[in-house]
């Protein structure tokens, strides 16, 4: 008989040094990491894919054209900013709805690169009376930004060219207690720098720059309206009280409305060259084409001539010619000059308005825009 076999018995394996365990986990871990980064990148993309990443409006994805920047209400204490295609049949698309003080309106300015919009937002009170941050709204992304506060609501804001600032008027007072109007120069990023101060002003309205970068402004005080440049005195414009200025597309001419006092209270159009003729020094220079009464003015962009908004008589004046009815006050050309804006007045003149409605005229006739409060201007795609 054999003996019986026995079982055989395996030397278990040796293990393996403790640094080379470490360095195994190690090497899993980085694999682990590297499947989850893969993972969260392939997540990623597809999210962008699907509209992810960073914030974009209705706007940044709108098709190319000329756009109109309006006012919407809505509710009595906030403000739908509202772009809307010059053509015919398109769509409003909001942007953005801004709350402010009940029962007031926002004020704006579209920066030259068509990008983001400057809001004057009535948003507090003191001792009764309103006053306004500044704050910017892109178009593109909904995003705002508060810069200033404690401003006038009632004053119209003023891009750079550069579309990286906006100039807005704070009131103040001299040691003496005497009156002063300061144009300020307010950065993007919140900075704010005084540009000039004029002192016994009652307002003064930044008009935009002449072709050396020189600051033209119209000062309003006891001696009535006055052109200047980088706060100096250019040109006195008479003794009434002016409005609706234009400055031209080459800085070299301004278009306003007179508010005539001699004979009852008329609204007269006028135009000026920004340069004094030789000898004439700071004078009155202001001329107008006719008697006839007009508000608002606007450039188109070839910068021929100024349209006014002329009171209706026989024949019919100014860009009413494509209404039935009423008047037009002209607002602002689009950036390509393919398209107005205007606000009608359904009335027979200036002392029966009748009932206002924005519109945009162009070749393709007139679209009415029913329900905004405020055109702010023009952007494009």
């Amino acid at each position: 008989m054999h003996a019986p076999s026995r079982s055989r018995r395996f030397a278990p394996a040796p293990r393996p040094p403790r640094a080379l365990a470490d360095a195994l986990r190690g090497r899993r871990s980085l694999a682990l990491l590297a499947l989850a980064l893969a993972l969260l990148g392939v997540a990623t993309l597809a999210l962008l894919e699907q509209g992810g990443g960073p914030p974009q409006t209705a706007f940044a994805r709108a098709p190319g054209g000329q756009y109109a920047v309006l006012a919407r209400p809505a509710g009595e204490a906030a403000t739908a900013v509202t772009v809307v295609g010059a053509d015919r049949d398109a769509v409003p698309l909001e942007i953005a709805t801004v709350p402010h003080l009940s029962g007031h309106r926002l004020r704006g300015a579209v920066s030259p690169d068509g990008r983001r919009v400057a809001l004057l937002v009535p948003d507090a009170a003191f001792s009764g009376r309103a006053v306004a941050a500044l704050l910017t709204l892109d178009l593109e992304t909904g995003e705002l930004r508060r810069l200033a506060e404690l401003l006038d609501p009632l004053q119209e804001a003023r891009w750079t060219p550069d579309s990286r600032a906006v100039l807005v008027t704070r009131y103040a007072r001299t040691e003496t207690g005497a009156p002063a109007v300061a144009v300020a120069r307010v950065t993007l990023g919140g900075g704010e720098t005084v540009l000039e101060t004029h002192l016994g002003a009652v307002m003064v309205a930044p008009l935009g720059f002449d072709a050396a970068g020189r600051l033209l402004a119209v000062r309003l005080d006891a001696t009535g309206s006055t052109l200047t440049r980088a706060g100096e005195p250019l040109r006195w414009l008479g003794p009434y009280v002016t409005r609706d200025w234009a400055l031209s597309p080459d800085a070299t001419r301004l278009a306003f409305v007179e508010t005539n006092t001699a004979r009852g209270v008329r609204y007269l159009p006028r135009v000026v060259p920004i340069e004094a003729a030789a000898g004439d020094g700071v004078s009155a220079a202001a001329s107008s084409s006719s008697g006839r009464q007009a508000l608002g003015a606007a450039w188109s962009p070839s910068g021929e001539t100024p349209r006014f908004g002329r009171e209706p008589s026989a024949p019919s004046g100014g860009v009413s010619a494509q209404a039935a009815t009423g008047f037009d006050v002209p607002l602002g050309y689009s950036r390509d000059g393919s398209a107005l804006a205007v606000l009608h007045w359904s009335g027979a003149g200036f002392d029966e308005p009748g009932a206002p409605r924005f519109a945009i005229v162009s070749g393709a006739g007139r679209r009415p825009l029913d329900g905004f409060t405020r055109f702010f201007g023009w952007s494009a795609r």
